[in-house]
């Protein structure tokens, strides 16, 4: 006779400890019972990140410079024609400054390198017969991005022309292997002082809609938030029941049900509730897979929030409020009452 699968240690290990914390919590007062299908807006599954659209992207690329600005750290040289004594080599001070011979100090910071000769030469025209000035940058340092969060190598990144999102994500050298379950899901760009955008990674990185792949600007700050920061809890009748981080923009019900193992043979799979806080009180909806599936018509395969619960009752289960009263200590213990308040009444 094959023998059943063996569910890992630490959710035995889970299903000990609600055990136990029903039995001590039994002679407890009795839960506050939810009614079903207590008010959901499908407004509240939306995601809240405003991701910034194509249009949106080529709006904040209209007003970039095709020019390389000049700026602290760049090397480069100042070639007067006919004229080397006027000629050399020149690092760009931290405040934009270089030292020319006769010239003294001279802010280049900001210009670019048309507009340095074009002055330079103007300059010398005080002591020189038709000078002719050349700039030329040898290494660049001021075209810079900051790139943060959850990369391998997060810090200054340089480019010598214009940079875009991936190319300064695959300089950073991506998400850390250390974890394999997790990538990059969404990341925000701040520009300036007055502007944020929001750009939707798993489209970009994994559907390779390369429209938003935004062109960057000197100084822009790419920050990855931290891509585990946020999970679901799917319980009751599946595979492997657990905690499931939202690793994409994108998990709906379906999604989190596949991802631990689908429903056991003793599903009540017409009559999965769906446990979210809402303002003021818990909400829970009723989900029929099996009409969704049979009918193919997702409207309530929903979007998932942070600490949602799917639950999958068994067969022959009465009434939800029956798994409330069985749960609900076990909920406290475990997730610290963010999902569903603390309904003991005196």
């Amino acid at each position: 006779m094959p023998q059943a699968p063996r569910r890992p240690s630490a959710n035995r290990a889970l299903l000990a400890a609600a055990m136990l914390l029903v039995s001590i919590c039994a002679c407890g007062p009795k839960p506050l019972e939810i009614p079903d299908d207590t008010p959901f807006s499908r407004s509240s599954f939306r995601t809240e990140i405003p991701f910034a659209d194509p249009e949106v992207i080529r709006l904040h690329e209209a007003n970039l410079t095709h020019e390389y600005i000049i700026g602290s750290g760049d090397l480069l040289t100042v070639d007067v024609w006919n004229r080397p004594k006027l000629s050399g080599e020149h690092v760009v001070g931290p405040y934009g400054n270089i030292t020319l011979p006769m010239l003294g100090e001279f802010k280049i910071g900001g210009m670019n390198r048309k507009k340095a000769s074009t002055i330079i030469t103007d300059l010398y025209r005080e002591f020189y017969e038709e000078p002719i000035a050349t700039v030329k940058i040898i290494k660049y340092m001021n075209n810079r991005v900051y790139v943060l969060g959850r990369v391998a190598n997060p810090g200054v990144i340089h480019f010598s022309g214009q940079a875009t999102l991936l190319e300064a994500l695959a300089m950073a050298g991506g998400l850390p292997t250390r974890d394999k379950t997790i990538f990059l899901s969404k990341c925000y760009i701040v520009r300036g002082k007055n502007q944020i955008i929001w750009i939707d990674l798993l489209k970009l990185l994994q559907r390779a809609n390369l429209k938003l792949n935004i062109s960057l600007a000197n100084n822009d700050i790419i920050y990855i938030p931290e891509s585990m920061d946020a999970a679901v809890f799917v319980m009751g009748e599946v595979e492997n029941p657990g905690s499931y981080q939202i690793q994409t923009t994108g998990l709906s019900i379906l999604d989190a049900i596949n991802l631990a193992g689908g429903p056991t043979e003793d599903a009540q799979t017409d009559e999965i509730r769906l446990i979210r806080e809402m303002e003021e009180q818990e909400g829970v909806k009723t989900i029929d897979m099996d009409m969704m599936l049979a009918t193919g018509n997702l409207s309530d395969n929903f979007l998932l929030l942070d600490n949602d619960i799917i639950y999958i009752p068994r067969k022959g289960i009465a009434t939800f409020n029956y798994y409330l009263r069985q749960i609900d200590p076990f909920l406290r213990t475990f997730i610290s009452g963010t999902i569903i308040h603390d309904t003991l009444t005196d």
